[in-house]
Formats: structure tokens, sequence, C-alpha cells
């Protein structure tokens, strides 16, 4: 590995570096055939950045690679990889001095798309700290939150709200029912148990391919 980029990397404020290997892991998740040079130019860094962060990851076991034509490699990340996205994912927002204010803010306009639809049915899908700004986004906007969806949670409300461990129990109507993801530990699993509904997902949360 080059030195040069090595002390780069050491010099690089922590947040920076934790925000590039976040924003590499989700191109790599979420495009397919990505070559180095791609990766330099999606994350506005040199190329020999892109090396660096890419071996770093590489041998950490979160990427392999794969030989194509024209002597280049191609990228994709392992099982170790995306239950690492998720953890980067969680340690970079929680870092963030805005992350608070900005959550808020895409709450409030989900709330404000939903007040418009009339649902029935407003649920929360995860009880992490998102759970919590969402609530007060929805108590901004002057929107009750009916339900907090939390397979593994045991006490029985999340900050005054009634938790749901089972949907199957209350079977609730797709028309009429929608969710706002705000799981932390593993969102893509959670918006896949519930696409069938309406489900709104935060930008930040980098699911955008989904």
């Amino acid at each position: 590995m080059n030195n040069k980029y090595n002390v780069h990397i050491m010099n690089t404020n922590s947040k920076k570096l934790l925000k590039l290997e976040l924003e590499l892991l989700n191109k790599i998740q979420n495009v397919e055939n990505l070559t180095q040079r791609i990766i330099s130019k999606e994350l506005n860094v040199a190329l020999g950045m892109a090396n660096t962060l890419i071996k770093r990851l590489v041998k950490k076991g979160f990427l392999k690679l794969k030989q194509a034509p024209m002597k280049r490699y191609l990228y994709y990340l392992t099982p170790k990889g995306m239950l690492e996205k998720t953890k980067l994912t969680r340690e970079y927002l929680e870092s963030s001095l805005q992350f608070y204010s900005n959550s808020r803010k895409e709450y409030e306009s989900f709330f404000k798309e939903i007040n418009a639809k009339n649902y029935k049915y407003i649920i929360l899908a995860g009880s992490s700290e998102l759970a919590e700004i969402a609530i007060l986004a929805g108590v901004n906007s002057g929107i009750s939150v009916n339900y907090v969806y939390s397979p593994n949670y045991k006490k029985k409300s999340f900050s005054g709200i009634k938790i749901i461990n089972n949907l199957n129990k209350k079977k609730f109507n797709h028309i009429n029912t929608c969710f706002l993801l705000t799981e932390l530990e593993r969102p893509i699993d959670t918006f896949e148990y519930l696409k069938s509904y309406k489900i709104y997902k935060p930008k930040f949360l980098m699911m955008d391919s989904r």
C-alpha cells in the first residue's frame, strides 16, 4: 500500500473517512460493475485514495473483487460487508451534528404528505432513536402516530405509543395503512418485510435503490 496515501488517511478527519467508507460500501452495493476509476469519480476522491479505501475494506473482508476484461477489477459486498455498512450507517448518523435537525425535518415532510392522504393508521417501523425523532416530528406536524412496530421490543409502549410485535394479529389494510422507517439496526430487512405497504424511508439511511 502506498505510504503517501497511508499518511493521507491517518491525517483525514475520522468522520470524513467514516463517510467515505460508508459511501463506498453503499455505491458498491447499489451499482453493478463499478471499477476503481468509476468509484474514484463517484466519491470525488483521487484514484490513489479510492485504491487505498478499497484495499482497506478488502483486507477487512467487507469487499471481494473479481477480474474483468482489460485488466480491470470489479467489486462486490460480502455478507460481512453488508453488516459493516449497517454499523457504519449508525455510527455516521449518531456522529453528525446535523443529524437530529435534518432527520426531524425529513420526517416532518413525510407527515405533511401523509396528512394529505388521510391514512387511518400511521405506524413507525423500528424502536430506535429515529422513532423518538419521528414521534416529535409528528407532534410538530399535528399528527399522531398510532403504533410502533418492533418485533423484539419487550415493553408494551415506546415513548407513550403502543408497541406491535406481530402485524398479523392486527391485519392492517394495505390501502389505509402507512409506515415510516425508523429502524437503525436492520433497516433493509425491515423495509423488505414491509414493502407491500406504503413505507416512507428517509434519504439519510442511504437506501435509494429500494
